[in-house]
């Protein structure tokens, strides 16, 4: 059961964040220029494994993330079960619509118009997404991984949601094998 994880390219969010000042509100945050050249290590690390399907959390630095590393060579599959923890405004996601335009060719239509966490708001409007709830979020993918027997798939992701399933805390677009039995 060979499935590997990747953690999305750069985006600008990254590019700027620092924990010690206010976040900067950047809502579904896109990858930068460096995040680009990330994509190209990652899209020569992985042209050898031979993956049949890549799971996409929908944010658009998965997005973007995937299909430069992949482009149409394998079908992609939207899950926001793979998203990452609500923590800053770049967790905050687009609606369905809006990425249905952005992406015609991908399917968004079984997504909520709020797939990402939705709870009581903090001073930022942020409904932050507890550890526990990310972790419990977690072990459902990987069951999901083991009942429905995924391999040769690649999974483009996040950080806090890599490290839930890993205890690994991945760099930009870092490829992890991961073996969910």
């Amino acid at each position: 059961m060979t499935v590997y994880l990747i953690r999305h390219a750069q985006s600008a969010f990254n590019a700027v964040y620092d924990p010690k000042k206010p976040d900067p509100m950047i809502f579904d945050a896109p990858i930068t220029e460096l995040g680009e050249i990330q994509t190209q290590q990652a899209r020569s690390e992985v042209k050898h494994l031979d993956l049949v399907n890549v799971i996409v959390s929908p944010f658009t630095r998965t997005l973007q993330t995937a299909h430069l590393i992949f482009g149409n060579r394998v079908p992609f599959q939207i899950n926001s079960a793979v998203r990452e923890q609500l923590c800053n405004s770049c967790d905050v996601g687009s609606p369905p619509h809006i990425l249905a335009r952005d992406y015609p060719h991908l399917d968004f239509d079984h997504l909520d118009d709020c797939w990402w966490h939705d709870g009581e708001k903090d001073h930022r409007g942020i409904s932050v997404e507890p550890e526990d709830v990310l972790q419990e979020r977690a072990d459902r993918f990987v069951d999901f991984l083991k009942r429905e027997n995924i391999h040769s798939t690649a999974i483009v992701s996040h950080g806090n949601f890599i490290h839930a399933l890993t205890g690994i805390k991945p760099k930009n677009c870092e490829v992890i094998e991961f073996n969910p039995r």
